[in-house]
């Protein structure tokens, strides 16, 4: 997926049991990524031991190809319905 790298582009997942879909958000328009993932067992409370901490989200970029481009984050929210 290409984006202009002069402007802002916001980018989203809406995750609902048990798939997530990523998308992007340009000039209101909603653009989806990829195909739904599956995100049944996105977490440590996964397996046979009893564990704590659930899925969790956050946002993270790394240039992997030359290590020159850098990401700006201006907000982050998480919406509940």
């Amino acid at each position: 997926m290409a984006v202009d790298d002069d402007a802002p582009v916001t980018l989203g997942a809406t995750v609902g049991r048990p798939t997530a879909r990523f998308w992007h958000m340009r000039d209101g328009a909603r653009t989806s990524v990829g195909e739904p993932l599956d995100f049944a067992s996105l977490s440590d409370d996964h397996g046979a031991r009893l564990r704590f901490t659930g899925a969790m989200a956050g946002i993270h970029a790394v240039d992997l190809v030359d290590a020159t481009f850098a990401a700006d984050f201006t907000a982050f929210r998480r919406t509940c319905w």
